[in-house]
């Protein structure tokens, strides 16, 4: 044993790498980020407006936003910030037509006061008509009310002193007068005004063989045309019908000289597009006979 050489074995210890390198957790990262912008952008085109979506596409098509694009070239605000920027606005005020939606004649009327001023409309429609001696304590065939779809003006008549001629939409000269002073009052405000026409039940048939509905639509055009001559634009018309004896105000008497009245309405915004939404699903474009959730037993 002490004649046998000594053998000393060096081992190199090498370190190992990893099962797995770093470059997963940036393929991750770059996935991750992806998915948040697919996401982001669905979620702006679900929440965004024609007109939103009109400015976004204008502002990937050309970011840096040329006076001659027609769009902003700042990003949108929608209102998940926490502190809302007042200059990362939508500029709607586009320079060149079609490059974004129009603004339609239904949104301008209904651009008038909300329903939170009706308390507002209703005093100063008030005070306006006692001002100008068209409405006082004693008289009762005017009257004003707050409703649902906003402020009501309701002239009844009055046997001994009528609204119209009899069987006629032609006012009387008083009440023309009461017109054009209410036409005045209202050309200070913006809401979209409906008007309609009543009669009561006794039937009426002449030998034009005009009856109350006919009636009762003339006289509600008959008032249109002479509060426009106060002063409210045509453009504010949101509806002039007739209803004839179908909506009684004195419902315990429907014979009653206060069921013929004309009915002037100060919409509120709310009641505006509601009446709008109600008239194209009755008038409109034809539903796609998918949308009728209806069997035939509902039906027949």
């Amino acid at each position: 044993m002490s004649g046998e050489e000594l053998v000393i074995r060096r081992v190199k210890r090498r370190k190992k790498a990893g099962h797995h390198g770093g470059a997963w957790k940036i393929a991750l990262a770059d996935f991750a980020l992806a998915m948040m912008a697919f996401f982001l952008v669905l979620w702006i085109i679900n929440v965004a407006s024609p007109q939103e979506l009109a400015a976004i596409e204008g502002y990937f098509n050309d970011p840096l936003g040329p006076s001659t694009a027609g769009y902003s070239a700042n990003p949108i605000d929608l209102g998940g910030s926490p502190a809302k920027s007042n200059e990362k606005k939508l500029d709607l005020g586009l320079p060149e037509p079609g490059s974004t939606e129009q603004v339609t004649q239904e949104r301008k009327q209904g651009e008038g006061n909300d329903g939170k001023e009706i308390e507002r409309m209703n005093a100063l429609l008030e005070q306006e008509l006692k001002r100008q001696g068209l409405m006082n304590s004693e008289e009762t065939n005017m009257r004003i009310e707050i409703t649902p779809q906003g402020v009501r003006i309701t002239l009844l008549d009055d046997p001994t002193k009528p609204m119209f001629e009899r069987g006629s939409a032609r006012l009387m000269p008083d009440s023309e007068n009461v017109l054009l002073g209410i036409g005045s009052i209202l050309a200070r405000l913006k809401n979209p005004i409906s008007i309609s026409g009543h009669t009561d039940s006794s039937p009426y048939v002449d030998e034009r063989e005009i009856d109350n509905w006919d009636l009762s639509s003339a006289r509600a055009n008959s008032a249109r045309k002479i509060i426009e001559e106060g002063g409210v634009s045509d453009k504010r018309m949101a509806q002039v019908i007739g209803l004839a004896d179908s909506i009684p105000y004195n419902r315990f008497d429907p014979t009653s000289a206060e069921n013929r009245r004309i009915s002037i309405t100060l919409l509120t915004d709310d009641a505006y597009k509601r009446m709008l939404d109600i008239n194209r699903r009755n008038f409109g474009d034809q539903f796609n006979q998918n949308d009728l959730h209806l069997s035939p037993e509902d039906v027949f």
